[in-house]
């Protein structure tokens, strides 16, 4: 009998090990799904499709909608490392269009809990997953992105585990986007506004393939997607 006992612990062990594995490693499904609505259900696309307008911000399947749970530095933004300053929110951006770029599986987006995204107005709020890794909880556990408190507690986890490592945002001196998007900078930042207005009254971000042939007015600069929502402006179409 004791012989059977310690069988049956030695191959429980390495199960209740892959499971935990498995459990870190799969999307967060932070949103309850009875609260889907109906234009974002089953947003799907090849990764090299999704277009990144900023580090929490994207365009699939024609929705432009932004990641849920996540805060990323603005694309403009730059943040201070070891006395020099570097691109932090383009840096994010980039971050976020490599795991696309690079997905071996389709994104797929669903709508995420947008009382709990902090982030206001009626703007599509979703969580994303390439295969069975979660897009948010990478971009925090690469120190690309902060978590919204009271998302996800994963999320928090896994930012300050990024923090204690000093990885990415975490390794030097930032402005939190939100204080940022506010106007507040650090001394000596040279952030620069990187949407510019369209004579249609859409917006537009530097990183859009389309960027260069859109006819844009020359006057208005917006700092980031969340000002020009608050201005009015809708992203192109």
């Amino acid at each position: 009998m004791q012989r059977f006992v310690r069988l049956l612990i030695l191959f429980a062990v390495p199960l209740l090990f892959v499971l935990a594995v498995y459990a870190q490693g799969g999307p967060v499904h932070a949103a309850d799904k009875t609260q889907h609505r109906d234009k974002l259900a089953g947003l799907e696309a090849e990764g090299r499709d999704v277009v990144v307008i900023d580090g929490d911000t994207i365009i699939i399947d024609n929705v432009v909608a932004d990641i849920a749970g996540i805060d990323a530095p603005e694309l403009g933004q730059q943040c201070l490392h070891n006395g020099s300053f570097w691109d932090c929110g383009m840096s994010s951006a980039m971050q976020l269009r490599k795991y696309f770029a690079m997905a071996p599986f389709p994104v797929q987006c669903w709508p995420g809990d947008q009382e709990r995204s902090s982030k206001p107005g009626d703007f599509p709020i979703v969580e994303c997953g390439i295969g069975e890794r979660d897009v948010a909880a990478a971009m925090i556990s690469d120190g690309e992105a902060l978590p919204i408190s009271g998302y996800s507690h994963r999320y928090d986890r896994l930012s300050a585990e990024a923090d204690n490592a000093e990885i990415g945002i975490h390794g030097g001196d930032m402005i939190a986007p939100a204080d940022w998007r506010d106007g507040k900078r650090l001394e000596g930042e040279t952030g620069r506004c990187l949407f510019v207005a369209t004579a249609d009254h859409h917006y537009i971000g530097t990183l859009d393939p389309r960027f260069g042939k859109i006819n844009q007015t020359t006057n208005t600069e917006l700092c980031s997607d969340e000002e020009a929502r608050t201005k009015g402006y809708s992203y192109a179409p």
